[in-house]
């Protein structure tokens, strides 16, 4: 804006730069949000629709700019019209961000209760009732052969059999549980990064809405 508007119009310059900056913070926030969302395990549509709605709010803010700036020039005597109007601005900016970072919120809490269902003490205790039972079948097994060392005959003749499938079946059983408290542990640790993401995000959020506030 030339110099001698501004200092014709002092009010309605300032009003046009405070939007300008307040558009600026607002594209900050948006890449903000948008690559702390690509460190989520991501469901592509609400992905994209979440980028739409930023997208869409940019537009909005950047047409009111461009009018703010034209009113700014060509209707001086609308001044105070037009600071009310960057006040109401400013105030749907930071509706906007809001509503964003609430968005953003609800996908991270659906994907943490669709990823998680199992908890890792439960894993804990399927393990252990495993254990538990690998311990009888050979208490089990030491006692039948007692038997049979007595009797000096076989009671079972297929017990070495039943017992390898047993072992095989039991081990098996293991490997899959490391593997789950693998996975759990896994995911304990990606929803901590989620959780310390989410809250640089809202400090981000709580210093830019204290910057556009007006």
């Amino acid at each position: 804006m030339p110099l001698e508007l501004c200092g014709l119009y002092p009010v309605a310059y300032m009003s046009a730069y405070m939007s300008e900056r307040s558009i600026t913070e607002l594209h900050i926030y948006s890449e903000v949000l948008i690559s702390a969302f690509a460190l989520l395990p991501r469901e592509e549509d609400e992905y994209s629709e979440l980028r739409s709605e930023l997208s869409q709010s940019q537009h909005e803010v950047n047409e009111d700019s461009r009018s703010m700036d034209q009113n700014s020039v060509s209707v001086p005597e609308n001044q105070s019209t037009m600071v009310t109007a960057d006040m109401d601005n400013c105030s749907d900016l930071n509706s906007e961000l809001q509503r964003v970072l609430t968005g953003l919120e609800n996908v991270v809490c659906g994907r943490k209760k669709s990823s998680c269902s199992l908890s890792v003490a439960e894993v804990d205790r399927h393990i252990e009732q495993l254990t538990t039972a690998s311990e009888h079948c050979d208490l089990a097994i030491k006692t039948v052969e007692e038997i049979e060392g007595v009797l000096g005959r076989d009671l079972y003749p297929n017990l070495s059999e039943e017992r390898s499938r047993w072992e095989k079946e039991l081990a098996g059983l293991r490997e899959e549980n490391e593997s789950l408290t693998a996975m759990l542990c896994s995911k304990e640790e990606e929803l901590n990064r989620t959780k310390a993401t989410m809250n640089a995000v809202r400090e981000e959020r709580d210093r830019l809405r204290r910057r556009v506030k007006p």
